[in-house]
């Protein structure tokens, strides 16, 4: 597998596993909110019953992160990142977030076994060992994917964002894989990897590939695209700025003049289709 196919696939696999550790952590919050209400007491002391308190996970969920998209994540991190002096920040992060899951996932079987032994006294003692246990491995893994997607945000993706693989899959997958994550969408990720040009920069190289390759209805669309995110920005620099001439009216010429030029090369892209 070439480098740039490793760089694509290490995106998708990140943001899946985001979005699934979140949904885990966020359904577990959820019930254990449902049993403090419940029971009326405060969740640092109540006291679950057996088939309650294995409730709190879906264990097929946290097999699933950790087999699929964490251990995809991890072996295509090492294959970037591992034989330099210095291996990348993000890597150790994603290393560190796949071992705390599987001992999550380890803990949860555990707590199955010691379940179906129904031996109260060993259930009294696991339950309070877990009671501890759960919500801190769960904090501390969504600490090192907060830590993992700062890295990523702020240098990875800057150092991707040429590549021809990325800049097209990132258009034409974003939508769904960066949903859940970025209220923003694909205009909010382009943000953080083109942080010069944000989105315009983003529709307007994969509107360039495509082309380039011959794609010209993708081509079209994603000058539409960027010919949007551009009147977007004309109409708030308009609002803004004050009559007369200066800098504000030499901003608005430039932009006027990027959206002929994307104009122009949408009506090429539209002869090719």
């Amino acid at each position: 597998m070439r480098t740039d196919e490793r760089r694509w696939n290490l995106i998708r696999a990140f943001y899946r596993s985001y979005r699934s550790f979140h949904a885990i952590f966020e359904q577990y919050e959820r019930r254990v909110a449902a049993f403090t209400s419940s029971y009326r007491e405060d969740r640092r002391e109540i006291k679950l019953k057996p088939d309650e308190l294995y409730s709190l996970f879906d264990s097929n969920a946290i097999e699933a992160l950790r087999d699929e998209e964490l251990e995809t994540l991890k072996e295509v991190g090492h294959q970037l990142f591992r034989g330099h002096d210095r291996p990348d920040a993000f890597d150790s992060h994603v290393t560190n977030i796949y071992h705390e899951v599987s001992l999550l996932k380890e803990e949860h079987w555990t707590m199955r076994e010691e379940v179906l032994r129904k031996d109260p006294e060993a259930y009294d003692r696991y339950y309070r060992e877990v009671n501890v246990y759960y919500p801190r491995r769960l904090r501390h893994v969504r600490n090192l994917y907060g830590k993992a997607r700062r890295r990523l945000e702020s240098v990875l993706l800057p150092a991707f964002a040429r590549n021809k693989i990325m800049v097209r899959s990132a258009y034409l997958f974003g939508e769904r894989l960066f949903r859940g994550v970025y209220p923003g969408g694909l205009d909010e990720f382009y943000g953080h990897m083109y942080p010069n040009g944000g989105a315009l920069t983003g529709y307007t190289l994969a509107a360039d590939s495509f082309l380039e390759g011959g794609f010209a209805t993708e081509a079209a669309a994603a000058y539409s695209r960027a010919i949007q995110v551009l009147d977007v920005r004309r109409i708030a620099q308009g609002e803004d700025g004050e009559e007369g001439g200066g800098s504000d009216s030499r901003g608005r010429e430039d932009l006027a003049v990027q959206r002929r030029n994307l104009e122009r090369r949408k009506e090429r892209a539209l002869a090719l289709d």
